[in-house]
């Protein structure tokens, strides 16, 4: 009996403590399956995460490739617009697969016909000729374009969240579930408006496509007023081309007129100077007859006097030569006598007569030469008479105990003359009057020289009969230079 109970108390305890176990280990895995439940809803929240963050990145990209290719596409617009001043040729370049690739299916541009209000639809995308007939006057009387060009910044509009007044009913009259529309600016002024959309309600319109309307806008208010500058620039270029060539058909009959003039002139002149020739000659023959006394005796009074006659009959003969050669030259009927001359042996010959004129005034005349070669290719005979003008002039019009050089420079292909004084200069006004027949300058100085303003106008034709050039260069009260090249050859 004892050993009975023993047994049984140790079944008793061994059960118990199985028991107990059994307990603890059920505990235990209900905290396992619990922890695990939580580690799975974890994951299961994680996994819905990075599901929902992959689609939003899925659906990034495919915006972000969207715009690219938006972008792009505009890009390549505004590269075709620069091109053209063509506003048809533009029209013509928003087409179904530019459109396209900005993500539409609908578009719509109108433009103001001229200064009128009226719109008129320019180009069109997505629409018949019939529905474009019927939506033109339709948009008109709306008076949609003035709401829009208050607002001056794009509009988007939705079916289900439609942001435009619906007594217009836009999206029933375009046949669109959606649109983004904004206005053509040109020189700060509205001239018309986009409207692109889609007739799908599964694309939606964004924040982004009022961004890439705005560019598209913008390029094609650029290509308006760039055309617009073009045409009133070619219009212009036009009226100018037409004034000038009516202009130069003005000048070039007074230019004719002024040539048979300044034939007339110099066929007057010519024809004037030999009628006075031979009475002058006649005059000069008889005072040199009664001056020798073989028509009777002279008297100191008479002979002063037929001395006097001499004289000034010397000023018109001299006179009547200038006048006759201008003529010739300007005619053509004067031939340079070109020769192979040498330059010492005219300065020697003009020194000589100029001597008188230097010595009288106690001038100092001095010869700077910097040639190579004495000779040159000249009228001998011309040469000396251009020189004998400019220097008679450099010492007539510098002060007593003044100075004048003579320079002779080698060029390329040419000689340079020049004859500087320290004389009384040329005043301002009358430069462009210098080489001009019978002029002389407003000055105290000029008025008590003898002279009949020939010389300078006698010696610039004698300068481009030998194909050369002559110019000067003055200062008021410090002197004159006159500068002249003679070609080599």
């Amino acid at each position: 009996m004892g050993t009975y109970m023993i047994i049984s108390v140790l079944i008793s305890c061994i059960l118990f403590m199985l028991y107990h176990i059994e307990t603890r280990r059920r505990i235990e895995l209900e905290k396992s399956n619990k922890k695990l439940g939580g580690i799975i809803d974890q994951l299961d929240s994680q996994a819905k995460i990075i599901i929902k963050t992959d689609l939003a990145l899925n659906k990034i990209q495919e915006e972000l490739g969207r715009k690219i290719t938006s972008l792009y596409a505009l890009h390549e617009l505004n590269k075709k617009i620069s091109s053209t001043f063509n506003t048809e040729a533009l029209f013509s370049m928003i087409n179904q697969p530019f459109l396209a690739k900005l993500g539409y299916s609908k578009l719509l541009l109108m433009l103001k016909d001229g200064s009128s209000e009226t719109m008129v639809i320019k180009s069109s995308i997505g629409y018949s000729e019939a529905e474009i007939k019927l939506i033109e006057p339709e948009l008109n009387k709306t008076k949609f374009a003035g709401f829009l060009f208050k607002k001056e910044k794009p509009v988007l509009v939705d079916r289900f969240a439609e942001s435009v007044d619906r007594r217009w009913n836009l999206l029933d009259m375009l046949k669109m579930e959606s649109f983004v529309t904004a206005p053509v600016i040109v020189r700060e002024e509205p001239v018309g408006f986009i409207i692109m959309g889609n007739d799908s309600a599964y694309e939606k319109i964004s924040e982004k496509d009022s961004e890439l309307l705005s560019i598209l806008t913008g390029e094609i208010g650029t290509a308006i007023e760039n055309a617009k500058l073009y045409t009133e620039l070619f219009g212009s270029h036009k009226e100018l081309e037409r004034r000038v060539s009516e202009r130069t058909r003005e000048l070039e009959k007074l230019n004719q007129e002024l040539k048979t003039l300044n034939k007339m002139k110099s066929d007057f002149i010519s024809a004037v100077s030999h009628e006075l020739r031979t009475p002058l000659t006649s005059i000069k023959g008889y005072a040199s007859i009664l001056m020798t006394g073989k028509l009777g005796e002279v008297q100191p009074a008479q002979k002063e006097r037929l001395e006097k006659i001499d004289k000034h009959s010397n000023s018109l003969v001299h006179l009547i030569n200038n006048l006759l050669d201008i003529a010739r030259i300007e005619s053509g009927k004067v031939q340079m006598d070109m020769k192979d001359i040498s330059i010492k042996e005219i300065l020697d010959s003009v020194v000589d007569i100029i001597a008188p004129q230097v010595k009288e005034k106690n001038i100092s005349l001095k010869i700077n030469t910097g040639i190579k070669s004495d000779r040159i290719r000249a009228d001998q005979g011309q040469m000396e008479r251009v020189l004998v003008n400019l220097l008679s002039n450099a010492v007539k019009f510098t002060p007593d105990n003044g100075k004048v050089t003579v320079g002779i420079e080698d060029g390329d292909g040419y000689v340079q003359f020049s004859v500087e004084d320290t004389g009384i200069g040329i005043p301002s006004q009358d430069i462009p009057k210098v080489f001009q027949e019978f002029f002389r300058a407003d000055n105290a100085m000029d008025q008590n020289i003898k002279g009949s303003g020939l010389g300078l106008s006698l010696v610039k034709k004698i300068v481009e009969a030998h194909k050369g050039k002559i110019w000067f260069d003055t200062r008021l009260g410090k002197g004159t230079r006159f500068t002249f090249t003679i070609p080599k050859y």
